[in-house]
């Protein structure tokens, strides 16, 4: 039986708002578990919501103008009449794609967590402050993702060329777990091998262990 030391490692995301504001919200912090497409916190929305408004009003107008002036014209026969009718349409689409882009503008003030899984940071957001696309990254730990890693030496890369299932344990934590390899990783100067882990019960990133093959 071969023994090889490593590591719990997991993908780690990150989020942000993608528009700037004002937080009004705050649901989620570091060290809280979260759930798919959970709300983590929401930005200030009165001044979207009154261009939402705004757009909404104004594509009334439009709407009724294009009605208006079809049925004054009904069947319209001259090129001026076809191309009018034409220059109506375009500002009644332009007018759909404006409420469009107010109401997606309007969606981006909630954040949520695109995974399951657990705050690593939180950028220190609290409510009354600003924040902008660029800055204020939440960090989620996707606990779906959970890997043990461990580095091999040039002489086991043919032991590992194939999937190999192990046992893999947690001495810290007086627990243990099986696993398979999934493929040998090469940055250029080492090599490591992952074993996923299925069951991630009781499983915290950076837990140390031991695989056994």
């Amino acid at each position: 039986m071969a023994s090889y030391e490593g590591v719990i490692k997991a993908r780690i995301v990150e989020v942000r708002f993608a528009t700037a504001g004002k937080i009004v919200t705050v649901k989620k912090g570091v060290g809280d578990k979260v759930a798919k497409w959970e709300l983590i916190a929401s930005l200030d929305r009165k001044m979207l919501q009154t261009e939402l408004d705004s757009q909404l009003a104004d594509f009334e107008k439009v709407r009724a103008e294009f009605e208006i002036f079809n049925q004054k014209n009904p069947d319209p026969q001259s090129a001026i009449d076809k191309y009018l009718i034409t220059e109506k349409q375009a500002a009644l689409n332009i007018s759909v794609k404006d409420v469009e882009i107010a109401k997606a503008r309007l969606d981006q003030c909630d954040l949520f967590s695109p995974v399951t899984g657990l705050i690593l940071d939180d950028s220190g957001i609290v409510v009354g402050i600003n924040v902008t696309p660029a800055g204020s990254a939440i960090k989620i730990v996707d606990t779906s993702s959970y890997y043990f890693e461990f580095e091999i030496e040039q002489k086991d890369i043919p032991f590992f060329s194939e999937v190999k299932e192990g046992k893999v344990e947690f001495p810290g934590i007086g627990m243990e777990t099986v696993g398979k390899s999934s493929g040998i990783i090469a940055n250029g100067k080492n090599f490591y091998v992952r074993v996923c882990i299925p069951d991630n019960r009781g499983i915290l990133l950076g837990l140390n262990g031991k695989a056994n093959f």
